[in-house]
């Protein structure tokens, strides 16, 4: 009897350990108030707000409060100490456990960052050496004649933008940031221009979005089948509601008539999701063509088109790499 009773306490112990363990992976991995506390309690954040930190912040407080430390009154325009602070913050964010980050502060700092859309869309290109020559200071921040910027490394910057993009909203509204900025790229494009031109516009707008393609195909992977069809539904509608109505006319805004023909072909109701968004930059080459008037010939157009294609993946594997 005294083996059996032995026995019998070993094994309440192992299934009452068992358990635990099972409370913790179904509970604790995802635990908001501890990825509130984690982020909270990271000492870039501290720093960033200063004399407004608490350790009793609540996580919603605690974005809005980093995004006025980020942001100013005009869209696009920063104080140094600003850029410094985003730096800051995307590191923070990229050294989140497992991309996790709190659901209240998502939306906040994607739309904090998404005003950083310049300096994130050079980062994320690999093509403006200027943008990434300081992302190893220990200040990754300065100014220059167009402005205030900050840099990171390109995979901190992939992490940061990840665990923001779990949220679907989030991610509609950075990678709609960054596609104007390829818009931009291609509309400041002048007559006639030179192949070599032509060519660095397709690099420039087609690695940032083979990131973005990988950060989608990083959140969508594990899920159930309905929770990526969710997550691509309201990811896409956030996408195709942001083209405008009506769009603008090309002579009055180029970059803005561009971004919004690539984002009037996505379909939210497309089963294939978030892979018609792989084709972004081609399309964005054939609506520039047409728009400008180029008038690019087929054979030259189809080349271009390979080279964004094959950038794209470029940008989509280097964004994994630094996924993990």
């Amino acid at each position: 009897m005294g083996t059996s009773r032995r026995a019998a306490a070993v094994l309440t112990t192992l299934v009452v350990a068992a358990v635990g363990v099972g409370l913790w992976w179904t509970f604790g991995r995802d635990d908001p108030d501890r990825d509130c506390a984690g982020l909270r309690g990271d000492e870039r954040i501290r720093t960033v707000l200063a004399f407004d930190w608490r350790s009793d912040l609540p996580c919603g407080d605690l974005a809005g409060r980093l995004r006025g430390a980020t942001t100013g009154d005009r869209p696009g325009v920063h104080t140094v100490e600003q850029a410094r602070a985003m730096r800051g913050v995307v590191l923070a964010l990229a050294d989140r456990e497992d991309h996790h980050v709190h659901p209240d502060v998502r939306r906040p700092l994607a739309e904090a960052l998404a005003d950083y859309a310049s300096d994130t869309h050079a980062v994320l290109s690999l093509v403006d050496a200027g943008d990434t020559t300081h992302a190893g200071s220990s200040d990754g921040a300065r100014q220059d004649g167009q402005g205030v910027h900050f840099s990171v490394d390109r995979g901190e910057l992939v992490r940061a933008l990840r665990g923001l993009s779990e949220d679907p909203t989030a991610y509609a509204l950075l990678r709609t940031a960054d596609l104007r900025r390829a818009a931009a790229g291609f509309a400041a494009v002048g007559p006639n221009p030179p192949d070599a031109e032509i060519e660095n516009q397709v690099g420039r707008a087609a690695m940032p979005a083979g990131a973005f393609d990988a950060i989608a195909d990083d959140v969508l992977r594990g899920r159930g089948a309905d929770s990526r069809r969710e997550w691509q539904s309201e990811a896409l509608s956030r996408l195709r509601a942001s083209e405008g109505d009506p769009p603008p006319d090309y002579s009055a805004d180029p970059a803005g008539h561009l971004a919004a023909a690539c984002l009037a072909r996505v379909d939210p109701e497309d089963t294939s999701g978030v892979v018609q968004l792989q084709r972004q930059t081609v399309d964005l080459l054939n609506r520039w063509s047409e728009a400008s008037r180029a008038n690019l010939d087929p054979h030259r157009l189809g080349v271009l088109g390979d080279r964004a294609l094959n950038t794209a993946h470029a940008g989509s594997q280097e964004a994994r790499k630094a996924l993990g």
